[in-house]
């Protein structure tokens, strides 16, 4: 699979590590540099100019005192970002990637009027991969890119929209179609899936077939659905959430992540997110349930009710919990239980799924209908189903697995197997 896109995501590098995952061969081309260097993934300047980006690779990050600046200017440390000064006027701020560390994300540089003329960016690794030129409204009006020993590799005319690559001691035009195209002519595409995750690049294939991954959580509008499926073969969509608010559609498939199966042996841990005190029946569901570790998070303190619930041993709360700490239940815990009432916190029902945590829900209160398995909902009124349903599982590991296929099978998982049906080109 050739996946091309303009900026790697996170949401894009989750699609593309699943790709892998089930055997599937991928090469990324992308416009803008990512952190971590793969041998699969191409940044278009160095795929172009021949260059390894593996061989690139620098080991330090840069600090912020060793910026280098013009003789005389001062560089002065600040908490939140440091700032260059000649005398007493200030000509740049310096961005950290991680304050404690005073790393460097990006240098702003400054006229005297205290206008920003250029922007650095580094990666983690210390190189400057890419700087932006700007006008006097502070527009950007060039973006050049270079490689770790701080060779010029390509400038782009943000303007005109043309790539100037140097290479070999030759200089090489592109406009945005033909530099897509020059790096499609390095690779073999009789035996590749072309596959895009920006929309304005199938424009730039001409007939070839194409298909297209809609990876982020974000909505998308009825317009922009009409835009791709005008302009790709098919559109694959990876977030249950957003498929699902779809008009179906022959031209649109869902491709899940592949979500993980957590072996928890006969231990087990409920997580419930919540914004208010109003879980229901939550005081019978742990009564009821004693083998299981309930786990109950909020952004804010919590009520009387739910303090009142420390008593029990097997119930950890955790009032104003910060997104490390939600996210390391969300890997420790095997059951997500949406029994509260009020709004949905922290996209937790979701992210639950894709974490591979069993969901439960009382009717009354389930915040993604058609997220949980009928098996696993059942009226309030009813609350000795549900915990009935939630025992079965938590007392036998091979129980617990069946109910996750069931959960993958009534949201319409993905396997390796159809991962390799989209992506994999099928040899005649």
């Amino acid at each position: 699979m050739l996946y091309l896109t303009k900026q790697y995501s996170p949401a894009e590098q989750q699609f593309v590590e699943d790709v892998l995952s089930s055997g599937t061969e991928v090469h990324v081309l992308t416009l803008d540099y990512v952190e971590r260097p793969q041998d699969y993934i191409h940044f278009l300047p160095m795929l172009l100019a021949k260059k390894s980006v593996l061989n690139q690779y620098k080991s330090e990050s840069l600090i912020a005192l060793k910026v280098v600046v013009p003789k005389y200017w001062e560089i002065c440390m600040e908490e939140n970002y440091a700032t260059i000064w000649d005398k007493d006027i200030q000509r740049g701020q310096i961005f950290y990637r991680h304050k404690e560390s005073y790393t460097v994300d990006r240098v702003e540089w400054w006229d005297n009027q205290g206008r920003v003329i250029s922007c650095d960016y580094y990666l983690e690794n210390g190189w400057r991969y890419k700087q932006e030129i700007m006008d006097e409204s502070e527009k950007s009006i060039s973006v050049h890119y270079y490689d770790a020993q701080n060779t010029l590799l390509m400038i782009k005319n943000v303007e005109r929209g043309l790539y100037t690559l140097f290479k070999d001691e030759i200089t090489h035009i592109y406009t945005e179609d033909e530099l897509w195209q020059a790096c499609l002519e390095l690779f073999d595409l009789e035996n590749e899936v072309l596959v895009v995750g920006n929309l304005e690049i199938a424009d730039y294939l001409g007939s070839q077939k194409v298909s297209a991954v809609y990876s982020s959580k974000e909505p998308i509008q009825i317009q922009e659905v009409e835009d791709y499926l005008s302009r790709v073969d098919r559109l694959y969509i990876y977030h249950y959430s957003v498929f699902e608010s779809l008009t179906p559609n022959d031209k649109i498939h869902h491709i899940s992540p592949l979500y993980p199966s957590k072996m928890n042996g006969n231990h087990h841990r409920a997580l419930i997110m919540t914004h208010t005190q109003e879980i229901e029946k939550i005081e019978e569901v742990i009564e009821k349930l004693p083998m299981v570790e309930f786990h109950i998070g909020a952004l804010t303190n919590m009520g009387p009710r739910l303090l009142d619930l420390e008593r029990c041993e097997n119930v950890y709360l955790h009032p104003g919990i910060s997104q490390a700490e939600y996210e390391s239940l969300l890997e420790q815990c095997s059951l997500y239980l949406d029994i509260n009432h009020s709004i949905e916190i922290l996209n937790a029902v979701e992210e639950s799924l894709e974490k591979g945590l069993l969901l439960f829900a009382f009717k009354e209160t389930q915040h993604r209908r058609g997220f949980i398995c009928p098996e696993h909902l059942a009226a309030s009124q009813d609350a000795v189903d549900l915990i009935d349903a939630i025992k079965k599982v938590v007392v036998s590991e091979e129980m617990y697995h069946l109910a996750l296929q069931k959960q993958w099978k009534w949201i319409q998982s993905s396997t390796k197997e159809d991962y390799n049906r989209a992506f994999r080109k099928v040899e005649n």
